[in-house]
């Protein structure tokens, strides 16, 4: 089956040979063939235009040879009746283009349309019978034959030569009259013709091609270099290409020398280059190239004749070496056949003389050379998954394609950056895995062929866009919390996927479960909790971290990402953090048998631990069994709140870290602790006794206490003393009961000890009270004070009284009376 690009092809070879037979408003036009070629049902009846009922018999004739591939016939223009136009149509359809009345008014002759020596065509299609009238009704010598078009098309030169009637009549004169076209052709006349006259011999090589008439009356006429008959349309390219209105200018340029009439370069002299020369090659709009070159004239009034030469490969500076194109004394043309490799090659010679024919005599001189590399054309892109795959027809003599891809909104797509498959010929196709899908893409296709040695670039093909449909995935993401002493924020890092990008939000609360791993629209996200607000890595310039700070005064954090491609969204695995508040003012109260914790309750915490360690270890210890410490009491804040505080019973000195915490997904998270540090409690007590008539004090430690440590024994004669300052001073004896004897000291204001002990242990010192005492009222009242260093690193000293009663004055003296 014949591709769409064929058929077009053919259908403007058939034109372009039939403009030679046909006025150009007689053919159909580009928009015409354009839509044919789309849809042959445009031939029949009813179709788009009805114009082209005139030609649709022999633009099917046309087409059958596009689809069997015998394109020959077409480009040598053979079958006459391609080129014969329907003119019985309008009996079944009333064409309503004014073209179809002018077809209707042009004769029809079997010559009129024939580009090629008579014995070249077909004796059936030329006998149709009824072609015959109007064949019959002209004289073969008024119907001039293709060279014959060419004189009368082509300006003479006026010193040269005369008008092309004046020179052909005088050489028919002797001969009879002219038989009808179809009888020559078929039956040559029998009886010899005259001897040609030398003119006719000598005549210009573009009118080398003869007559129908000569070649029928002067049948064995020899000649010393006989044109061969042109078996392709290319040979002939002058004689029918480009005869639009706007191209005339041109074609009065062409000539017809032929190839061999042409001075063959001298193989052993240097090649001559025109200077100043130059040729370029574009490409037109109708599909053609269009070739322009010049060069400065070596001398006034010089006659100048151009050939061209081409060749589908590459070929040395030697117009003998490529195919003949064109003669011509214009400095431009237009190649109308296709390229059948990767580029063509053309080559431009100048030949130079007094006239034209004095200058295809003499050497050439080259004006330019250039190739002409065949863009790309029709990629046919699709896509399987994640793989782009882009497919044309391969070219001969490529040597690779270079291929670009960009997304769609990228202007400079041919940009190196942007090229792919690098490493690969890419003769016919490509393959491409975009980093990310969801986009549209451009590609655009460069060919390069090596010339001589060198890699030479065609124009960028057109751009062939596909959109690469995309997938949202879930994205894990890695987290890593970091505090820097002053907040929290972690470090939130992922692979970035195929498609689109990562949204990270940032929540206090956790989006809905249902939300995770499934697709949804953005527009709906924020209805499951996840709002525009939270995006957190909005403003990021990196595609695969960000960094996502922890407010102060959010006690929990979610984090999610989000896989977003255009208005899909697929929701991955929420990670959760959450903390509790500090705990605020701590203090710790001495009571007489435990200590007391105050603080104000943590924010979001469900109960408080504290823990003991020893002086200086209070960031070290933890509430876990795998840190150091002990553990004395936890507390909820219903407790906490019901009993005034933490009540706690310490063993001495030391630090008291306060833990608060919350259970989450059934874990134990712990805040910052809050350090105590506790000095310890000293506690001593005292008691009042008679021995001998005489009264004495006993002190008393709780626990052995080799410390020194000072008292003060008050007296005041109606109450019990306030403060140390209250009452008078008692004076005291020590006496030190050290096993080896009792030692008295004299009496002395104040007490000193370095050495107490508990009550159940033995004495080791007690004091005697003066026995002036004995002199004051019995309504007064003894207490025990003991002197509190104001430091930080000794212990508090607790004293504890004996009862009221025991320190009364008139208890003990009473008793001795």
């Amino acid at each position: 089956m014949a591709s769409e690009y064929q058929i077009l092809s053919a259908f403007k070879t058939w034109r372009d040979i039939a403009r030679t037979k046909f006025n150009e408003d007689q053919l159909p036009t580009d928009e015409e063939l354009l839509a044919t070629a789309k849809d042959p049902d445009q031939l029949k009846p009813g179709g788009d235009y009805p114009a082209l009922l005139v030609w649709a018999t022999a633009l099917r004739r046309v087409l059958g040879y596009v689809q069997v591939g015998t394109l020959h016939v077409i480009e040598q223009g053979t079958d006459a009746a391609m080129f014969t136009p329907d003119l019985d149509f309008d009996k079944h359809f009333e064409p309503e283009d004014a073209s179809v009345d002018a077809l209707e008014d042009t004769p029809v002759d079997a010559e009129s349309y024939d580009d090629e020596p008579a014995d070249y065509h077909y004796a059936e299609v030329i006998d149709e019978p009824e072609y015959e009238p109007e064949l019959e009704s002209e004289p073969v010598h008024a119907v001039p034959g293709l060279a014959q078009v060419h004189e009368q098309v082509v300006a003479p030169e006026p010193a040269l030569e005369p008008e092309p009637e004046q020179e052909l009549t005088p050489e028919f004169t002797p001969e009879p009259e002219p038989a009808p076209a179809p009888e020559p052709v078929a039956e040559p006349a029998p009886e010899p013709a005259a001897e040609p006259a030398p003119e006719l011999v000598r005549k210009p090589a573009h009118q080398a091609e003869p007559s129908v008439a000569e070649i029928t009356e002067t049948p064995e006429t020899p000649e010393p270099d006989p044109t061969p008959a042109p078996r392709r349309r290319r040979q002939n390219t002058g004689s029918h290409r480009s005869a639009s209105a706007e191209a005339q200018s041109i074609d009065r340029d062409i000539r017809n020398w032929q190839d061999y009439e042409f001075a063959r370069l001298d193989g052993f002299a240097e090649v001559k280059q025109a200077h100043g020369g130059f040729l370029r090659i574009t490409a037109n709009l109708t599909g053609g190239l269009d070739l322009e070159w010049d060069a400065p004239e070596s001398y006034i009034n010089a006659s100048r004749v151009f050939r061209i030469v081409s060749d589908e490969m590459a070929f040395e500076q030697d117009p003998d070496l490529a195919e003949h194109r064109v003669s011509t004394v214009g400095t431009h043309w237009v190649d109308q056949e296709p390229l059948t490799t990767a580029y063509r090659m053309y080559q431009v010679w100048m030949y130079e003389g007094v006239t034209e024919s004095s200058a295809v005599n003499s050497q050439p001189q080259l004006v330019g050379e250039s190739v002409f590399i065949n863009p790309v054309s029709n990629i046919e892109l699709s896509v399987a998954g994640s793989e782009v795959k882009g497919q044309w027809a391969p070219a001969e003599h490529t040597h690779r394609v270079a291929v670009y891809a960009a997304p769609s909104n990228e202007r400079l797509v041919t940009a190196s950056r942007n090229e792919i498959a690098a490493d690969k010929n890419n003769f016919q196709g490509f393959r491409f895995h975009p980093q990310h899908r969801g986009r549209e893409y451009k590609f655009v296709a460069r060919r390069f062929a090596e010339i001589h040695g060198k890699l030479v670039g065609s124009a960028p093909s057109e751009e062939f866009v596909i959109d690469v449909p995309a997938e949202v995935v879930e994205v894990p993401i890695s987290i890593e919390e970091r505090f820097d002493g002053f907040s929290t924020s972690f470090d939130v890092t992922w692979d970035a996927p195929h498609s689109g990008e990562v949204w990270i939000y940032r929540t206090q609360e956790a989006p809905e479960s249902d939300l995770q791993f499934n697709a949804i629209e953005t527009d709906q996200l924020e209805s499951f909790g996840l709002a525009r607000r939270d995006w957190a890595n909005d403003l990021e310039d990196t595609k695969t971290s960000c960094n996502v700070v922890w407010p102060e005064d959010w006690y929990s954090i979610f984090l999610t990402p989000v896989n977003v491609v255009g208005n899909q969204a697929q929701v991955g695995q929420t990670y959760s953090r959450v903390r509790v508040g500090e705990i605020s003012r701590p203090k710790l109260y001495e009571r007489v048998n435990n200590q007391l914790l105050t603080f104000g309750w943590p924010e979001e915490a469900h109960e408080v631990t504290a823990v003991f360690g020893e002086p200086g270890s209070g960031h070290s210890v933890g509430p876990t069994a795998d840190t150091p410490g002990s553990s004395l009491v936890s507390i909820h804040r219903e407790a906490y709140e019901e009993e005034g505080g933490m009540r706690v019973k310490l063993p001495g000195a030391g630090d008291v870290a306060l833990f608060a915490s919350r259970v989450y997904e059934g874990r134990q998270i712990w805040g910052q602790p809050e350090i105590l540090k506790y000095r310890g409690l000293d506690k001593f007590s005292y008691k009042l006794h008679l021995m001998n008539n005489r009264l004495f004090l006993s002190i008393y430690s709780e626990r052995p206490n080799n410390q020194f440590n000072q008292f003060s024994l008050r007296i005041h004669p109606s109450r019990l003393p306030l403060e140390p300052e209250d009452g008078q001073e008692v004076m005291t004896r020590k006496i030190i009961n050290d096993g080896g004897g009792q030692q008295y000291a004299d009496l002395l204001a104040g007490i000193s000890s370095s050495s107490l002990r508990s009550e159940q242990e033995p004495e080791v010192e007690y004091w005697e009270i003066d026995p002036k005492i004995a002199s004051l009222p019995p309504t007064s009242y003894l207490r025990l004070f003991i002197h509190q260093e104001e430091s930080d690193d000794v212990h508090v000293k607790a004293l504890i009284d004996p009862a009221p009663s025991l320190l009364n004055l008139g208890t003990w003296i009473g008793g001795s009376r």
